[in-house]
């Protein structure tokens, strides 16, 4: 994929973007991308408000992880710019880029229900809960579980109190794992990890990322095989 054609003057973006106009600063910096993509170097850069900065790091990321066939980590700091890259500029790059690509959202763990932990609750410890509210949200919680799509927090409007949630999401010390699990088959966390080994861009939170680094000291991480 040549950078001009995507980014350039006339090129694809210009097509399909009302309003859009080229900016050089933009293909120089995705240029500068791209060469330390293939250089496997670190890059620094600094650009000002309106370059188009998201484009300018999402097309070579994307070029390189299809023509390399290695996942690339993108990590944001703030919610608002991981909405903006997940709802608004990568379904447009997938519309109009030539090549076919996967884009996962990645969240911790506890962003998501476990099941096994929701039907044991619902069976043996609901009435260990305090307050009627605390009963109100964990019977949402039920309700939700059978129409969820992802079984993440996000998706569970209004929030639970955090002292149901954590009773009933997922954690590694008490997963049982995929052999004896009786809801495997149906696991949200299972489901969103199985997503990510077959995305070409991971989209995640600094949080996140610092957390996979420390785990990779020890040989481990959650983008084990990813470009970051």
């Amino acid at each position: 994929m040549l950078l001009k054609e995507v980014l350039g003057s006339g090129g694809l973006i210009a097509r399909h973007l009302k309003g859009y106009e080229h900016r050089p600063q933009q293909l120089k910096m995705a240029e500068a991308v791209h060469k330390a993509f293939m250089d496997s170097v670190h890059l620094v850069v600094e650009a000002g408000t309106g370059v188009g900065k998201s484009f300018a790091y999402l097309v070579p990321a994307i070029d390189f992880s299809i023509s390399a066939s290695e996942r690339v980590v993108v990590s944001t700091n703030t919610i608002s710019l991981q909405e903006q890259l997940i709802n608004k500029d990568i379904p447009f790059l997938q519309e109009i880029l030539p090549d076919p690509f996967k884009v996962t959202l990645v969240k911790g763990r506890s962003n998501y229900l476990c099941l096994r932990k929701l039907e044991s609750l619902m069976t043996y410890e609901r009435g260990l809960f305090e307050t009627k509210g605390e009963v109100d949200d964990l019977t949402k919680i039920q309700q939700w579980a059978r129409t969820t799509k992802d079984g993440s927090r996000s998706d569970l409007e209004p929030q639970p109190r955090a002292s149901v949630w954590n009773r009933v999401c997922s954690e590694r010390d008490m997963c049982l794992g995929p052999v004896k699990c009786p809801h495997a088959k149906q696991c949200f966390y299972q489901k969103a990890r199985n997503a990510m080994y077959s995305a070409n861009i991971l989209v995640v939170n600094h949080h996140l990322l610092f957390s996979d680094l420390a785990l990779r000291r020890g040989q481990f991480g959650v983008f084990r095989t990813a470009r970051l």
